[in-house]
């Protein structure tokens, strides 16, 4: 009796030795994920969207104005030289050949073409 337990303990034994040592052979541990299955699906992180870019408003304004009848043309105290200021507040400078010029530190708060830009500093007394 002895030795038929020792037998069948030592058949039982190798054989668990033989198929644990074996490698898994289950297709499901190499099978590649479906994105469709929900069960599979990867968890999405919710990010907020980028704020939008802050958009720069340039007003619109002639860099160059020619006197007309109602135009106010005012002398400056300190330098003597004519100015004129607009309704929206832009100070513009007389030039040489009779028209005013806005002042340079409005420049980069306006919208204006390449052309009334040459103009401006082809005349312009500040720009030289």
């Amino acid at each position: 009796m002895k030795r038929t337990f020792m037998l069948s303990f030592a058949a039982v034994s190798v054989a668990l030795l033989l198929l644990s040592s074996c490698q898994p052979s289950r297709v499901w541990a190499t099978k590649k994920k479906k994105k469709e299955d929900k069960e599979y699906r990867e968890r999405e992180v919710y990010r907020q969207p980028a704020p939008a870019p802050s958009q720069r408003y340039y007003a619109s304004a002639s860099l160059v104005i020619s006197p007309s009848p109602g135009f106010v043309m005012k002398q400056h105290p300190s330098n003597g030289r004519y100015y004129h200021r607009n309704q929206a507040g832009y100070l513009y400078w007389k030039g040489y050949d009779n028209r005013f010029y806005i002042d340079a530190s409005y420049l980069k708060r306006l919208r204006y073409s390449n052309w009334e830009y040459d103009e401006w500093k082809k005349y312009s007394r500040q720009s030289r």
